[in-house]
């Protein structure tokens, strides 16, 4: 037999987009939620453009307990009109089942009017239990997240109950824990690659990292994915965001990756050393950003390094923010290029300019790392007073 599914994870509706480090002011991140929903709904009508069987959802679909009942009501409407088609949700650590879950049912305590569609199964409880997919001869395992708390419980580490059929499929919400991919102080239920392979299941849809990765059989074909998160919203979403079709039956998984965010994160950085004029130093960053591929649409951050040549004028880093969708530069590694040496010491120091250098070089020269960095951007403000007549702000990050 042949099963085609949509798998997506961690969307975190309504969590707060100002956070992350992009620096989103509240217009953008109001219109990033915005764009959240229509990326949502674009991944959901995949299921009938793509003919696919129902939707699978190993957690972090909402953020915590900040979800908004018209968010709720925006996902349950979507998600049933593909029904009768299945969706199965394994809540994570972001959208857990306990507490005031937006999982729990009204008469069950839930703070929420709200009621899920009938094609909609959560697994809220913390042990697997199995269920059938309707009409074919495939079974769905999987657990919740009870809270959103740090666990290095390895809930994969013992063999999972797994009932015969001809395609078996678990749902996980945890942190792969090899090949580097720990993201630190944030496990939840971590295992390793080896461990998911002693499951056996057919296909393991996998949650929790926001970047897309695919799990391996011995031979190389695939056992399991992380989707990765639908948009990108901070400075660790970087690349292409969406959503997987997964193709079981008929031989190994074959995994395709579509993309659903219209915009991309893009980190940029640029070496300005050795740029002695403005000129130059837009050179390089123009540079960096086409090799970069970013676009007028995405969401940049540029991080500038290197000795800065005293004097150098930045100012047209301004029109980066009328280019970009989104637009943010980070100059916290950008040092100020001062000679010291083609200045005097303070006894022999004559001129206002030449005082003010020698006064700050014994801070300079104080051995210092955050003394010394501090000094020398107080000199650069300083000569920029002294010799521009006003003040570069944008020494600061």
């Amino acid at each position: 037999m042949r099963l085609r599914v949509l798998q997506l994870s961690d969307l975190h509706f309504d969590a707060p987009l100002t956070a992350g480090g992009l620096g989103l002011d509240e217009e953008t991140a109001r219109r990033r939620e915005q764009e959240r929903r229509e990326a949502f709904a674009r991944a959901i009508d995949l299921v009938h453009r793509e003919d696919l069987d129902g939707v699978l959802l190993p957690g972090d679909l909402f953020d915590d307990e900040l979800v908004r009942s018209d968010t709720l009501r925006f996902v349950g409407e979507t998600l049933a009109r593909i029904a009768p088609k299945p969706v199965f949700i394994a809540p994570g650590n972001h959208d857990p089942y306990g507490g005031a879950s937006p999982y729990r049912a009204r008469e069950k305590g839930g703070s929420h009017e709200f009621s899920w569609p009938d094609n909609v199964h959560i697994f809220a409880h913390e042990d697997f239990r199995t269920v059938d997919w309707p009409g074919k001869d495939v079974k769905v395992t999987a657990c919740g997240v009870a809270a959103n708390r740090p666990s290095e419980e390895r809930r994969l580490r013992e063999p999972i109950e797994r009932p015969p059929a001809a395609i078996s499929i678990l749902l996980f919400h945890g942190s792969r824990d090899d090949g580097a991919f720990l993201q630190a102080n944030k496990s939840t239920y971590p295992f390793s690659e080896e461990e998911l392979r002693r499951q056996g299941f057919t296909w393991t849809a996998l949650g929790h990292y926001h970047g897309h990765q695919v799990v391996h059989w011995a031979d190389g074909a695939p056992a399991g994915a992380y989707s990765g998160c639908l948009i990108g919203g901070g400075l660790d979403e970087t690349g292409e965001k969406g959503a997987l079709i997964v193709e079981l039956g008929d031989g190994a998984p074959r995994v395709r990756f579509v993309p659903l965010d219209r915009r991309k994160v893009v980190v940029v950085e640029a070496d300005l050393s050795g740029c002695g004029h403005s000129g130059a130093a837009r050179e390089r960053i123009e540079r960096a950003l086409a090799d970069a591929g970013a676009t007028d649409v995405d969401l940049v951050a540029l991080k500038l390094s290197g000795r800065r040549v005293a004097g150098l004028d930045l100012d047209f880093l301004g029109e980066y923010g009328k280019r970009f969708f989104h637009f943010r530069c980070d100059l916290s590694r950008l040092t100020v290029d001062i000679d010291l040496d083609r200045y005097p010491r303070l006894e022999e120091a004559r001129t206002t300019e030449e005082r003010l250098v020698a006064r700050l070089r014994e801070r300079i020269e104080s051995g210092d790392a955050a003394e010394t960095d501090t000094a020398r951007r107080a000199l650069l403000y300083a000569l920029d007073a002294l010799r521009r007549g006003r003040l570069d702000t944008r020494y600061e990050a």
